[in-house]
């Protein structure tokens, strides 16, 4: 059986609950907000809090595609990996429909390929509880719950994971914002080491030495940051018109 909920028909919680979401907000927050700790903090406090589940995955949208990234056990990556080539499946369905997903029966439900039954079978999946991560309109990926026995989660086990996956979605789109600003640093202070190398190899001002690393990434067809770490790794600048360096 495969039941799908909207997140917002999800009932008022009890003052326990809460308690509860208070310290799943402090467990899922990393310090220096960094993204990969971020992803491993949120599937273990998760399997850790819901007690029907004994693993957890997570997946995100990566450049239009979902791709695993986090799992607590073995099921949740190999299951992952099958949706990837099925392209369809509990997991991309919950984030694709924005949608929580919950599966009774992995065995007996017939809405995805019967591959993917067999394998949740042989990996001793009964059921599954798939919710989607988002933070306004952005979607994230999702967060989905396992475990070896049928019917396991219960009304409250799904009212809490929603509102967890909220939790998490917040930390996960702070995790984001730090690692791209993070990049972009890093990519800065590359570029600057590279400008510097031509500034002084070559007495140009650092106009033209970023001119002449864009037009080297122009014609090679690469990034700028690429061009820079050749040059500061190797010393030599790429020549993109012979395909070498020089």
């Amino acid at each position: 059986m495969v039941a799908t909920y909207d997140p917002q028909e999800i009932q008022e919680l009890n003052a326990e609950t809460w308690s509860v979401l208070e310290w799943l907000a402090r467990a899922v927050h990393v310090k220096n907000a960094e993204l990969q700790p971020t992803l491993d903090a949120i599937v273990s406090t998760a399997v850790r809090t819901i007690g029907s589940a004994q693993y957890a995955g997570l997946i995100l949208l990566v450049r239009g595609e979902l791709v695993p990234q986090a799992t607590v056990g073995e099921p949740p990556h190999a299951l992952d990996v099958l949706q990837q080539e099925l392209g369809c499946g509990p997991c991309i369905d919950a984030a694709r429909e924005q949608a929580v997903i919950r599966v009774d029966d992995a065995a007996t439900d017939q809405r995805w390929p019967v591959l993917f039954a067999e394998r949740a079978t042989e990996l001793g999946v009964a059921s599954m509880l798939c919710v989607p991560l988002w933070v306004d309109e952005p979607r994230l990926g999702t967060l989905s719950l396992y475990s070896r026995e049928r019917a396991a989660f219960s009304e409250h086990d799904l009212q809490l994971t929603c509102l967890f996956a909220t939790h998490a979605a917040l930390a996960l789109s702070d995790a984001q914002r730090t690692e791209q600003l993070h990049g972009a640093l890093r990519n800065r202070d590359l570029i600057g080491q590279a400008k510097g190398v031509l500034m002084e190899r070559r007495r140009i001002t650092a106009e033209d030495a970023f001119r002449q690393l864009a037009q080297v990434s122009q014609d090679a067809n690469i990034k700028v940051t690429t061009v820079a770490r050749h040059l500061v790794d190797t010393g030599e600048i790429l020549d993109g018109k012979r395909d070498g360096a020089r």
